[in-house]
């Protein structure tokens, strides 16, 4: 599986670390520059992030690269409800989960069962928006990149096929 995401702080940055930290591929598309709420981030091209465009046309192209997308949010935003559009625009399946809500683990873990995408792109709110998201998401995406799907063979079920990107 390869982790796409725009690389904003919060949620998307957490879905690359903790891709990196479960040994898969991360890519995607972020703003031109690298912009992040922070200032320009260069380290996301060491991540595989290609820099270039608007906020929203790096959203879709997130959106369209992967087979599947999961949206980390607390309450509506301008940018998660853009990424949810764009899924169901382009026919995609997505996921919009509260990163701190008991069930959130169980319902990924369950999507991907289902989508078993070999693109997965994370998006959700950044971390000035829902403060601590980054660890909250962190956290739970380690716990379950890390682990087989149910119905997996083992952990090569993970890291088979996807979009390029950086390993």
């Amino acid at each position: 599986m390869t982790v796409i995401s725009g690389g904003q702080t919060g949620a998307d940055r957490a879905a690359l670390d903790a891709a990196k930290a479960a040994g898969l591929r991360t890519g995607g598309y972020a703003p031109s520059q690298y912009w992040t709420e922070r200032g320009p981030d260069p380290s996301l091209e060491s991540l595989g992030l290609v820099a270039g465009g608007s906020l929203a046309w790096r959203t879709e192209r997130n959106v369209v690269t992967a087979d599947a997308t999961i949206v980390f949010a607390v309450r509506p935003s301008p940018g998660s409800d853009m990424t949810v559009a764009m899924a169901a625009r382009h026919g995609k399946p997505c996921l919009v989960v509260n990163p701190w809500a008991p069930e959130a683990e169980r319902e990924v873990r369950q999507f991907l069962d289902m989508s078993r995408p070999a693109g997965l792109n994370i998006a959700g709110h950044r971390e000035s928006r829902a403060p601590g998201i980054y660890a909250r998401v962190y956290g739970l995406l380690v716990s379950v990149l890390t682990r087989p799907l149910s119905s997996a063979s083992g952990p090569e079920a993970l890291t088979r096929g996807g979009p390029p990107g950086r390993r």
